[in-house]
């Protein structure tokens, strides 16, 4: 059985997966409970749970957590979705954007599908609203600041507001550069930087190691050369960078 929850609107159907996930495993508590997301995926995985039954239950509630950001699900999913729609186990998609074809295979295959998009009147505000407000350097200091809900919250507000992902990109980049550059700096004037922006730097370079800074610098590169081949999604490899900020 296949339940699809997907849009636009990614808060609302994260809601409304999660909340049939939650009634779900009430309703079944000997059920046993698999999440698998972009970096657990694996095909075999989704096999095994098919047709199997749990050590110690006799169900299993499988949730794929936007799995489709793993670039080999994206590709291997749409073959898997009609074996989730005859097992006896109960499957629950969450996705974000998705391409018309994989879209045709969830109508064809799901129980039910739940698709969240804003209304037109609410998106032409937010979009009014956004361009006109939203500050893309909060979204630099949510990563200097290593949290994970206000910059994933503050990332789906660049998005949603039509900023460009080569300019968020851009910014994000920025920052690591400034906080990297704070770091091994002793003065505004040494590290090259006005003394607000180092300041702030200076403050976000306790937050990480050396390590974890290079680190980020090369995953934005990657992302940002990735996207222009055509490799990933920048919007979706961006947001996934967001999420394990902590």
């Amino acid at each position: 059985m296949l339940y699809v929850f997907h849009g636009t609107d990614t808060a609302a159907a994260a809601d409304k997966a999660n909340a049939l996930v939650a009634s779900l495993r009430t309703k079944r508590p000997d059920a046993t409970y698999v999440r698998i997301d972009a970096d657990s995926w694996s095909p075999a995985v989704v096999q095994e749970h098919v047709g199997g039954q749990g050590l110690f239950s006799n169900k299993y509630i499988v949730f794929l957590d936007r799995v489709t950001e793993n670039r080999s699900a994206k590709e291997e999913l749409p073959d898997l979705v009609s074996l989730m729609k005859e097992s006896t186990n109960i499957f629950i998609i969450l996705e974000g954007k998705v391409l018309a074809d994989l879209k045709k295979v969830f109508e064809k295959n799901a129980e039910k599908v739940v698709v969240c998009e804003p209304s037109a009147s609410a998106k032409a505000a937010a979009d009014k609203a956004g361009k006109e407000e939203f500050n893309i350097f909060a979204l630099g200091d949510a990563l200097g600041s290593r949290d994970p809900f206000k910059a994933w919250t503050l990332y789906r507000q660049a998005v949603d507001t039509g900023l460009e992902p080569e300019n968020i990109i851009g910014t994000l980049f920025w920052q690591v550069k400034s906080i990297i550059l704070a770091k091994g700096a002793s003065t505004a004037a040494e590290a090259g930087l006005n003394p607000f922006v180092f300041g702030k730097a200076k403050r976000y370079a306790a937050n990480y190691s050396d390590a974890e800074l290079q680190g980020l610098l090369k995953q934005l590169t990657n992302v940002y050369h990735d996207a222009h081949r055509g490799i990933r999604n920048a919007e979706l490899a961006v947001e996934g960078m967001m999420l394990k900020v902590r």
